[in-house]
């Protein structure tokens, strides 16, 4: 596996498959997104199922390159009526594909056969407390050769525990893929203490999984749920998760561990298991190498685009996806641009260029690192 510039972790969507998908091919070339599958939401005859259609919309994205597969968690029934019998149905055989896949029987045995369908698929292995599950797991991912991911989340402990199950288990030629997953990052959270307890889980997990060749990634995200509390019409935003990834690259500890870091993050998206709802006032965002600018605007998102497209921090040479779009509707073209759901494909499409041709250029910043 080559070490790419940049690791994105998706859902696939809708928005998240366009965003991925209008990026040029020499900016795809140099990343690696880490997908979680689901269900894909709206049902289409003789296109196959659920989980099928979501798979197909990745291959439609990212081509033929390889791409790091992860699991979404089981979506709950909806509280909502469905329409129709066919969208209710179409979901309830979603849920259950997905379920199929969680099922830790002989090993995930179901997770691994679907891995092993599709050569360009690199496993993430799912944790489970059931060491001898997990260890079966791990050695078929293993079997294909293909390397593995390991995802440690802050959330679950960074699965430190799980992981102690595999310290007798040697993985020999594989390239491994540690993860290191700080999730969400508030916007007021100290930093220096945030990244004296990620760098400890970055060391304990590194010790904990043996054998194998490996890249390691630190990822999270600091792209906010809600607006008001930040600027009603307008904020610049410092993307926190560069800050700390710069942080931790350059702490002592994880430099004498020979543990060189590369950046992901959850482009532009809060990093919780749903997608916040994008709902009021009419909103456009600018991702930078460094910061996120928005400008919100009660006359619409044409007078928002207006705003951004004006911006001291708009980069004229930004032309791919995304900054096309907005300059169409800075200047009026504002046809199939009215939704929100349309301008979170935008802000993901621009983020994702910039960070990807960033790579690891470093950014100043105002919080030294404190052992």
């Amino acid at each position: 596996m080559l070490t790419p510039k940049y690791f994105p972790s998706l859902t696939i969507r809708l928005s998240e498959a366009e965003a991925l998908r209008r990026l040029a091919e020499p900016i795809k070339d140099s990343l690696f997104p880490i997908i979680r599958v689901q269900a894909w939401p709206h049902p289409k005859k003789g296109e196959g199922g659920p989980v099928e259609r979501s798979t197909d919309h990745v291959v439609g994205a990212y081509g033929a390159r390889p791409i790091g597969i992860d699991l979404a968690p089981p979506l709950p029934p909806s509280d909502k009526p469905y329409k129709t019998k066919d969208r209710a149905d179409w979901a309830e055989l979603g849920r259950s594909e997905v379920a199929a896949l969680h099922n830790p029987a002989n090993g995930y045995q179901a997770w691994c056969t679907f891995i092993g369908s599709d050569e360009r698929r690199i496993p993430v292995v799912q944790w489970t407390d059931d060491a001898q599950m997990l260890k079966s797991q791990v050695q078929q991912l293993a079997a294909l050769n293909r390397g593995l991911i390991f995802r440690f989340r802050r959330s679950q402990g960074w699965n430190l525990a799980q992981a102690a199950a595999l310290a007798d288990l040697s993985l020999g030629q594989n390239h491994i893929l540690m993860v290191y997953d700080y999730e969400q990052i508030g916007l007021r959270d100290d930093l220096t203490s945030i990244g004296v307890t990620t760098q400890s889980a970055i060391l304990t997990s590194n010790i904990r999984i043996s054998g194998g060749s490996r890249t390691h990634v630190f990822k999270a995200s600091s792209f906010p749920s809600e607006f008001t509390s930040t600027g009603e019409e307008y904020a610049c935003l410092t993307i926190r998760e560069r800050q700390l990834y710069e942080m931790l690259k350059a702490s002592p500890p994880i430099v004498a561990a020979g543990i060189e870091l590369n950046y992901g993050d959850h482009a532009a998206i809060y990093a919780s298991e749903r997608l916040p709802a994008f709902r009021g006032v009419p909103r456009v965002d600018y991702p930078t190498p460094g910061e996120w600018i928005y400008h919100r605007r009660r006359e619409g998102f044409h007078d928002a685009a207006s705003r951004v497209r004006a911006d001291a921090k708009w980069d004229d040479g930004n032309l791919c996806w995304g900054a096309q779009r907005i300059r169409e509707a800075a200047n009026g073209q504002m046809e199939g641009l009215g939704a929100p759901g349309k301008w979170t494909t935008i802000r993901m499409n621009i983020h994702m260029h910039v960070q990807a041709q960033f790579g690891d250029a470093a950014l100043s910043t105002d919080e030294p690192w404190m052992d």
